[in-house]
């Protein structure tokens, strides 16, 4: 076999000669010349596992070493179980991996990578990550944050190592995935409190992480406040690889769209035609974001966070319900027009990129919205076209807020 790198013939790639000859290791090597693992590797191979040291553990370990596992763990990537503690990696972030690997040689983590048969895909998969002993870890891995006095670099260098990791820039704001809602809430204050950034945390913050409800979503509140976090951290992300330029190189933007669906019923008041009558269907939403290809997730935005967060927050509010009763912005006209504004203020907090809607009632009848950006929208607040009926001033009577007309009403016993 010969090898494309070094041109050597070779009796079998393995890890440790591509290691030495390019630096890369054998599922980088397939994927840069598109060979499946299948045909690279030997029939003893498939099922092993090839390992390195990173360093004998140290104890205590020092302050680098346990400000990236924090790092590392409030962006839920520290996977505990058994005996072991286990950070895993894609392909693509394999540099920032082995970083991790030697900026954690103090807690005894070793670079594992496996290649398995998968039953399900049909072919050899490869799977990377860093594998220490639990109990190196123990006194670092705190089920929550714990008041203790540590200097503000520390906490930098552990948010630089989280935002590096799972980070995602939208349209000039920060979305930062917790694992915990303690931790989301200790940064924010930290952030506000010593170095003015202001965040805001979002309502369905666990759905970032995967779906399992756990979890906080922060977001940066204004496009300043990212500018001003990035500066605060500029350094420390140039030192991780791909920590800076990910965030700020260049790159190709795209439009995105997720497609959805959703069965209603709902009525048109004082619609002149058969409208007006109480009738069903089926909907079909599609929901576009734009803006810069991010170059280590290679999406503009990860499709499942985009489904989730419009499932939860539109879908199950809507599926199987009746438009007119399930908010009461659309009591009055549940219209696709109204129904998209509606819309769009229900998710602009969660993708700043949100570029447009398309809603369709049938298939020959729809509607196209695009609806304010999220800076505008913080400014203008919800839409007036929702607001059917004025507030009711604070003595909550029946007095409505509409003129002489209406207090002539009000007056009627």
């Amino acid at each position: 076999m010969r090898c494309l790198e070094c041109e050597r013939e070779l009796d079998r790639l393995d890890n440790e000669h591509l290691l030495q000859c390019s630096g890369l290791t054998l599922h980088e090597y397939a994927i840069r010349h598109h060979l499946p693992l299948d045909l690279l590797l030997q029939p003893d191979q498939v099922g092993s596992v090839f390992e390195v040291r990173s360093g004998t553990p140290r104890h205590p370990p020092g302050e680098r070493a346990r400000a990236v596992l924090q790092g590392l763990d409030w962006a839920g990537l520290v996977e505990r179980g058994g005996d072991d503690v286990r950070i895993r990696g894609e392909v693509r972030r394999l540099d920032q991996l082995l970083w991790d690997l030697e900026q954690l040689a103090d807690f005894g983590f070793r670079f594992r990578q496996s290649y398995d048969y998968s039953d399900e895909t049909h072919r050899v998969v490869a799977h990377s990550a860093l594998v220490a002993p639990a109990g190196f870890t123990r006194p670092a891995l705190r089920p929550v944050p714990v008041p203790v006095p540590e200097p503000p670099p520390v906490f930098l260098d552990a948010l630089a190592v989280f935002v590096a990791h799972a980070g995602d820039l939208q349209a000039g704001y920060l979305l930062l995935p917790f694992a915990e809602p303690a931790y989301a809430r200790d940064a924010a204050q930290r952030l506000r409190r010593d170095h003015g950034v202001d965040c805001v945390a979002l309502a369905a913050g666990g759905l970032a992480a995967g779906g399992s409800g756990e979890g906080a979503l922060l977001r940066t509140a204004a496009p300043e406040d990212t500018r001003a976090l990035m500066a605060l951290l500029r350094e420390r992300l140039a030192a991780i690889p791909d920590g800076w330029t990910r965030f700020n190189d260049a790159m190709p933007e795209a439009t995105v769209t997720k497609e959805l669906v959703f069965d209603a019923a709902h009525f048109i008041t004082d619609h002149p035609a058969k409208c007006s009558n109480l009738h069903g269907g089926r909907y079909l939403l599609q929901v576009q974001v734009s803006g810069r290809i991010d170059p280590l997730t290679g999406c503009v935005v990860d499709y499942g966070y985009l489904k989730r967060i419009v499932n939860r927050l539109v879908v199950e509010r809507f599926d199987h319900h009746t438009l007119n009763y399930a908010a009461p912005e659309l009591a009055w006209r549940s219209s696709t027009e109204m129904i998209c504004v509606f819309v769009w203020e229900q998710l602009i907090d969660y993708l700043p990129g949100l570029s447009g809607l398309r809603l369709y009632e049938t298939t020959q009848s729809w509607c196209d919205y695009r609806g304010p950006t999220l800076a505008e929208y913080r400014q203008q607040g919800r839409s007036r076209l929702l607001d059917y009926f004025p507030a009711m001033d604070r003595r909550g009577d029946r007095q409505l807020i509409r003129g002489d007309a209406r207090q002539l009403l009000s007056a009627v016993p």
